[in-house]
């Protein structure tokens, strides 16, 4: 080491060292408090509970749909026990549509009178 090199090194570390420490204090303030922003994405990507209308009917006696007679659709029911109380019936179902299953999250069935 060349000779005066000494007092160069010792001011080098002390900056580096407080960085350092510094980074490691900020980062686990963040991890510790979600930003506001994190927030309200985590709402607006909360599923929409919708409300569908039509018949369950039983596909093969033993798997229940919804059966939309006006938008000539129909759709899985996840709550096949629910479902089973309402075959043959015009209901209201209310849940949550997986689009890439046409599967609904049944939240609620109930009849509706014609």
């Amino acid at each position: 080491m060349p000779k005066g090199s000494g007092p160069c090194i010792v001011p080098l570390f002390v900056f580096c060292a407080s960085f350092l420490v510094g980074g490691i204090r900020t980062h686990a303030i963040k991890a510790s408090a979600v930003p506001p922003i994190v927030a309200q994405n985590q709402t607006q990507n909360a599923p929409e509970v919708r409300t569908f209308t039509g018949k369950v009917l039983s596909q093969n006696g033993e798997r229940f749909i919804l059966r939309d007679e006006a938008k000539d659709v129909w759709y899985h029911l996840d709550d096949q026990q629910q479902a089973r109380k309402f075959a043959g019936k015009n209901v209201l179902v209310t849940g949550v549509l997986d689009g890439r299953t046409d599967m609904i999250q049944v939240r609620e069935i109930t009849e509706v009178k014609a």
